[in-house]
């Protein structure tokens, strides 16, 4: 058993020594090639640090207490380089080099300078581009237009919007002389074409419909949640909204007559007279004669032309769906202002907010909420000090503690057997001392008669501290004395 005890303790002392020594690995790098993986080590290794790699030799850990000085030390030696070296390649070339490859490294450095340029938008891991850019000869008549490919990889359930396409095409034909947006292309590492002057039409329109369309949605079904949430409190409501939206262009011209309002466009008058004579030469007065007048008028109806034109883009109908949560907090029981809402004044406040007309439809349901975000905050503070990290950190330092502990323990369990063997070997000395004659020493006086019992009691106590064993044989050997006589 006791063999058992010290292999245990020694085998519990070398797990919690280990584990107690065992350092805290953090992220140095991540998301390195091969290459530059094999680099790194090696320069770490020659600097004695313990490290880890994950990811399949992508990232590297080392102890939390190294990362900063081992970025620094790798910062002034160019690591991680990366395959992109941009214009340090210019940096590198030789005297002597002919013009030809003079362009091609300055065609190679443009390249990557923009595809570390790219890797800085948000949602872009890794980013390549080839530019394509003829040379101008004198007999060759027409030049050609220089031409880009933009390769992206993004980030898992990533996707691009129209205006970070966009930015991407306008940042690469910015910084290539003679290069126009419409001459950049650019891919996904899925093979899916998100612009360029080959990409499908119809397919780009639908991009930018369904793009409008999540808009609209999302923007009224937070203008509703919000303000259900300045009433019933946060995560008490979820408001959702399918718009149908209008696609299409229509342009309606109308003409109205009106027979009442009439405009005189033309008028003319006609006069005719005739008159009457005597018959004599010299034409003198007439004795009488008729004139008669004619008019003509020509009328136009009144015309009114109204033109009429319905871009795309319109809310045709709102269909809304809200699951609310009315019941009164538990902390609050009767006197939460979320027990004095009613459905109705919920479906007038969506109504309300989003603008929905009588054709439109809505449903709300009142239904109690499954409050685990509340639960997860209120989870640190039932914790306090007691955190994770701090628990490991007590039982690492417990650990050197309780090895102490078991080590003093099997010690006094083996030193046990021996104290009591070398008090057999030495008990007959003792108890031939103890009775030999007289003297300060002696535990009884040689005389019964100057027996003083206050020293007696204090050379009694005096013993039992020093040597109890002994005083326990001198009292045996007393007691078969006393038999035998």
């Amino acid at each position: 058993m006791l063999l058992t005890v010290l292999l245990a303790c020694v085998a519990a002392a070398v797990l919690l020594i280990g584990w107690a020594r065992q350092p805290n690995m953090v992220m140095l790098y991540s998301g390195l090639t091969p290459e530059e993986a094999g680099k790194i080590v090696e320069k770490i290794r020659d600097a004695g640090v313990q490290y880890e790699l994950k990811n399949g030799g992508t990232t590297v850990e080392v102890p939390e207490e190294k990362v900063y000085s081992l970025r620094l030390t790798m910062a002034s030696q160019g690591l991680p380089s990366g395959d992109q070296s941009g214009y340090k390649i210019l940096d590198e070339e030789k005297i002597g080099t002919s013009p030809f490859t003079q362009r091609v490294n300055y065609l190679r450095a443009l390249q990557d300078e923009l595809a570390k340029t790219i890797k800085l938008i948000e949602g872009v891991t890794y980013a390549r581009v080839h530019v394509a850019k003829p040379e101008s000869t004198i007999f060759g008549g027409k030049d050609k237009q220089a031409s880009a490919t933009v390769v992206l990889r993004l980030k898992s359930g990533w996707k691009l919007t129209g205006s970070n396409v966009a930015a991407v095409l306008h940042l690469v034909a910015g910084s290539v002389e003679g290069l126009t947006p419409d001459r950049v292309v650019v891919v996904d590492n899925q093979g899916n074409l998100l612009s360029g002057a080959g990409q499908d039409e119809l397919a780009k329109g639908t991009s930018t419909f369904l793009d409008y369309k999540t808009r609209v949605e999302q923007y009224l079904s937070r203008k509703a949640e919000d303000m259900l949430t300045a009433v019933l409190g946060p995560n008490r409501a979820s408001v959702k909204v399918d718009a149908v939206i209008e696609t299409g262009t229509n342009n309606q011209t109308t003409e109205t007559y009106d027979p009442v309002k009439r405009v005189i466009a033309k008028e003319s008058t006609k006069s005719k007279s005739a008159t009457g004579g005597t018959g004599r030469p010299d034409n003198a007065q007439p004795a009488g004669g008729t004139k008669e007048e004619t008019t003509e008028s020509e009328y136009m109806v009144s015309v009114t032309k109204q033109q009429k034109m319905e871009l795309p883009g319109q809310v045709k109908s709102l269909t809304v769906a809200a699951f609310v949560d009315l019941s009164a907090p538990p902390a609050a029981e009767g006197k939460s202002p979320a027990a004095q809402v009613q459905v109705k004044d919920v479906e007038e406040i969506i109504r309300n907010a989003i603008g929905l007309r009588t054709t439109d439809t809505l449903k709300v349901v009142n239904a109690p909420f499954h409050q685990q975000a509340a639960a997860q905050a209120a989870e640190p503070e039932e914790k306090g000090l007691f955190t994770k990290d701090f628990i490991l950190e007590i039982a690492k330092r417990s650990s050197l503690g309780l090895l102490v502990i078991g080590v003093l323990v099997a010690l006094k369990i083996f030193a046990g057997p021996k104290k009591k063997k070398a008090g057999a070997g030495g008990g007959t000395l003792a108890l031939a001392a103890q009775t030999a004659g007289a003297g300060a020493e002696n535990l009884l006086p040689a005389s019964v008669g100057e027996v003083d019992p206050d020293m007696l009691r204090s050379r009694i106590s005096r013993a039992l501290q020093d040597n109890p064993e002994e005083v326990k044989r001198l009292f045996l050997s007393w007691v078969e004395s006393e038999k035998g006589g």
